[in-house]
């Protein structure tokens, strides 16, 4: 299918993704699950401009080694639209410059890394807020003097949210600790508390998050904790999560009276009982109305050109019910999530923090 080339009226609308459908990021396959029951949801009522929408996955196990050959053999299959919802950004980097040269659509990457928007690329754009804007909004909320420190990966990943959190506090850091693969997370807490500090960045997966904080409580340790993800904290910390601020773009499901919530779980039930109702979930369903609105833009015989002009056009105006922000396509990078929304775990809910 070339650039300009328009489907013919009815063809079905086919995405390419790599995602990891087995092996220890797994939970992120559940994105394409979501996505592909809002699709099925949509193709029932007619599809966009008669259109029905097909998202095609193979699964890369979240391995680098493994994403060029699933993105080669998606290429070689029925013609694609475009790219839509790839996860990660080490998989992703192996076949980014792969798709720029084919001006393949690539759509939603899942990733907030800086990397994967520089250089800025036309036919691309990440789906998450990226996470030196979280690392920012967070340093924000602490401004005030006093000592904060961080607790991190020593990775690029790591370092976007330090640096940004820094920007928010207008200082660097009173103390950090930078953890290697497989590190405990224990003797990071105690060098928190040794160094007196008031309030800690914490981005590490959700389950070192809770042990974290819990740790903390247990030596009598509770500074303002902040943390990189949200996603199943409630669960995980039950009543000592009161008090622990995040931020997101997306409502989440624990504790949510949102009638759009309410109905990503009757979709889920329906569609995709196999996929447990989570903000990753939540994600997908919110990502996939995006698509459907960007192909409503793209008009009744889509094109690759077209589907990007679409792109383009988002200006801020649309949402969807999921979403705490709105997208807004920055010209000078593939960003379209740019603010973000902070929350506090209140009641075992995420609500907006009132500043």
């Amino acid at each position: 299918m070339e650039f300009e080339e328009k489907l013919r009226p009815g063809e079905t609308i086919r995405f390419g993704c790599h995602a990891p459908l087995s092996g220890v990021m797994a939970m992120f396959g559940e994105i394409a699950g979501a996505a592909q029951a809002l699709f099925a949801e949509v193709n029932a009522a007619g599809g966009v401009h008669g259109h029905p929408i097909e998202l095609v996955v193979g699964d890369d196990r979240y391995d680098p080694g493994e994403t060029p050959a699933v993105v080669e053999r998606l290429l070689a299959g029925p013609a694609l639209l475009g790219f839509l919802m790839c996860v990660g950004t080490p998989p992703h980097a192996t076949v980014i410059d792969r798709l720029t040269a084919a001006n393949m659509p690539d759509l939603a990457v899942v990733t907030g890394a800086s990397a994967m928007a520089e250089p800025p690329r036309a036919n691309m754009f990440v789906a998450n807020v990226p996470y030196h804007v979280n690392g920012r909004a967070l340093g924000q909320h602490v401004r005030a003097p006093g000592r904060v420190g961080t607790i991190t990966y020593d990775t690029d990943f790591g370092r976007d949210w330090v640096a940004g959190f820094a920007e928010g506090l207008g200082r660097a850091p009173t103390c950090s600790r930078w953890l290697g693969a497989g590190e405990a997370i224990e003797p990071a807490v105690a060098a928190m508390q040794a160094a007196g500090v008031e309030a800690v960045l914490l981005v590490v997966r959700p389950e070192q998050e809770a042990a974290a904080i819990v740790h903390g409580r247990g030596r009598g340790f509770a500074p303002r904790w902040l943390v990189g993800f949200v996603d199943g904290l409630t669960t995980l910390l039950g009543p000592a999560g009161e008090g622990v601020v995040g931020a997101h773009w997306l409502y989440m499901a624990e504790g949510s009276g949102s009638p759009a919530i309410a109905g990503h779980r009757e979709l889920m039930a329906r569609r995709a009982p196999q996929v447990e109702v989570t903000g990753t979930s939540i994600g997908g369903q919110a990502l996939a109305e995006l698509t459907v609105e960007l192909l409503r833009r793209a008009g009744p015989c889509p094109s690759r050109a077209g589907l990007l002009a679409a792109l383009d056009s988002l200006d801020g105006r649309w949402r969807s019910p999921l979403m705490r922000v709105s997208p807004r396509k920055d010209p000078r990078r593939p960003v379209i999530f740019d603010e973000v929304a902070l929350l506090r775990l209140t009641g075992g809910a995420w609500v907006d923090v009132a500043e």
